[in-house]
């Protein structure tokens, strides 16, 4: 009895660091951005024409990589398209790159209600996540952008309500 107690004692310390390690390594992250022009980026909508990052100058600009196939992504188009909608108006862009095949996403932005420009492209939209920061190629991934052209914030995991309006709105200029 006395050699299994600290066996045991030893497999609960392991199972709790591994346990720690992974709520580390999957909790959504933001970071702050650089301070970095972003790239240029050129990507083709859904309608077959080309949407280049450098014409969105003079707006704040989300962009939002996801998938069809991705639940947090999702979950968290209906803020995105709230957000739109909400501060459209006043200078906020959302871009929505798809890593999905075109008649995926097609089928699926009715259902979404996504009124926001939606790229699509898997290797231009790969090269992009890339080109941005994207460090763990996991979605949903997201870049935000001044007006100016500069990386403000990135993000992997899904935004709350609250965590969206407050970042959108501390970079917008008041009504």
């Amino acid at each position: 009895m006395k050699k299994i107690v600290p066996l045991v004692l030893v497999a609960l310390v392991a199972g709790i660091g591994g346990f720690l390690a992974y709520q580390w390594v999957h909790k959504p992250r933001a970071s702050d951005g650089d301070s970095a022009m972003a790239p240029e980026l050129e990507m083709a909508t859904l309608d077959g024409n080309t949407l280049r990052l450098s014409d969105q100058r003079g707006k704040l600009v989300l962009i939002n990589f996801w998938a069809t196939w991705c639940p947090p992504c999702l979950k968290e188009i209906p803020l995105l398209v709230e957000a739109q909608a909400r501060y459209g108006d006043r200078g906020l862009q959302i871009l929505g790159p798809a890593m999905d095949d075109p008649e995926q996403v097609r089928a699926m932005l009715g259902r979404l209600k996504i009124q926001y420009p939606v790229l699509t492209g898997e290797i231009a939209v790969s090269r992009a996540m890339d080109a941005l920061g994207d460090t763990l190629g996991a979605l949903p991934f997201s870049v935000l952008i001044s007006p100016e052209g500069y990386v403000i914030q990135r993000k992997h995991g899904e935004y709350e309500r609250a965590e969206l309006i407050e970042l959108v709105e501390a970079h917008l200029p008041q009504p």
